[in-house]
């Protein structure tokens, strides 16, 4: 599988043509959103972004790239402008970039880049299995694909919205992802100032963890008129301490 993230609806069209005239499975990006719904359901074994997308950059495909579980093994080729700088074009392959390519690009040479890619890695005699990306949330594994959590022994089901609020929250760690963020997410609808149904949501999702042992209310902050902000330390760790006042002891 291949995948083209590409906020161009002509290029996301032209590479997926090139890649279905030669029969190889793909799936075409207009955004970082779509693109992390997508590769927590499938496994890629090439990804072709552009550097500057719509909501993010290719920087935030490679980092995502690289918190899933097990390690990904996902070749990646970054579409770059004509003038991008050669320190820009180093930092992406510092940041995990398998390949360059500066406009005009030349598609012959992207499609042996695929080519090569789409077929490398284990051998197919014994093939190694990649499991969707999972990730960890306050102490709790989050399977996507599987609508599931685990934590030590214990493994439990949940409701996809609940795992989508997850995916929001841990993308966004340390931000407030604002209310009408969460609600074009999670219920497609326009937010109206009414926040009963993210309550309702977060509710359900704190009951599950709390049956896993895990307090989650300690990680989730609700920021009032705003929305949610998760952190990946519980606030009792970072919270200071008041003083003690000592009574003034007279000599």
């Amino acid at each position: 599988m291949i995948f083209i993230v590409s906020s161009s609806p002509g290029e996301a069209v032209l590479l997926a043509t090139l890649c279905e005239q030669r029969s190889w499975p793909n799936h075409a990006c207009v955004s970082l959103s779509d693109f992390e719904k997508l590769v927590e359901k499938n496994d890629p074994r090439a990804v072709v972004v552009r550097q500057r997308l719509r909501d993010g950059y290719s920087d935030d495909i490679l980092a995502s790239l690289k918190r899933r579980n097990p390690p990904t093994q996902i070749k990646v080729i970054v579409l770059v402008p004509a003038d991008c700088s050669i320190r820009q074009e180093a930092r992406h392959v510092t940041l995990g970039a398998d390949c360059v390519l500066r406009d005009p690009v030349r598609m012959e040479v992207l499609l042996e880049y695929l080519s090569k890619y789409r077929t490398g890695g284990p051998s197919s005699a014994s093939p190694t299995k990649i499991s969707p990306s999972t990730y960890d949330f306050a102490g709790v594994q989050v399977v996507p694909h599987e609508h599931r959590l685990v934590r030590m022994n214990r493994s439990m089901h949940v409701a996809p919205q609940e795992v989508e609020l997850l995916r929001q929250l841990s993308r966004s760690a340390g931000k407030v992802v604002p209310y009408p963020v969460l609600y074009a997410e999670l219920f497609s609808q326009r937010f109206a100032g009414d926040t009963a149904n993210c309550r309702v949501l977060l509710g359900k999702v704190t009951s599950s963890f709390r049956r896993l042992g895990i307090n989650l209310r300690s990680f989730i902050e609700v920021i009032p008129k705003s929305g949610y902000l998760y952190r990946s330390i519980p606030r009792a760790a970072y919270s200071p301490r008041r003083k003690s006042r000592r009574p003034l002891v007279r000599s």
